[in-house]
């Protein structure tokens, strides 16, 4: 079968991406209500991602400032050679972003629900 004979199968990516967003509607007005729910458990995965990325860079950058401005100020007040204190800093950053990032890599690779993989819909 040719790339263009196979229907588009929609990407959860797509999402982020301005200029596939018509293209993506397309391909998501061809799935089946099953193939529909778990794209859409795949976006909102895909979203909680992001965040979750986002949260841990904006958390680093304040670290990063609140610890940089603790360096200066322990830099100026302490006697003999104090420079490590300037290493500080980013190493709480990389603790902070390898954190985040493991976080939202098991986000990431969660399994979908029971009932999006058998097809069947909640019972409440």
């Amino acid at each position: 079968m040719t790339e263009e004979a196979r229907p588009a199968q929609p990407d959860v990516e797509q999402a982020f991406d301005k200029d596939k967003h018509e293209q993506l509607a397309r391909a998501i007005e061809n799935l089946t209500p099953e193939e529909a729910a778990f794209f859409l458990w795949r976006l909102e995965i895909s979203i909680r991602k992001r965040k979750v990325q986002l949260v841990g860079y904006l958390v680093a950058m304040l670290v990063w400032l609140a610890g940089m401005l603790f360096a200066l100020a322990y830099y100026g007040l302490a006697s003999g050679f104090v420079g490590w204190v300037f290493l500080v800093p980013f190493a709480l950053v990389g603790v902070i972003l390898f954190a985040f990032g493991k976080w939202a890599d098991r986000i990431g690779s969660a399994k979908p629900p029971a009932e999006i993989v058998s097809g069947t819909a909640p019972t409440k």
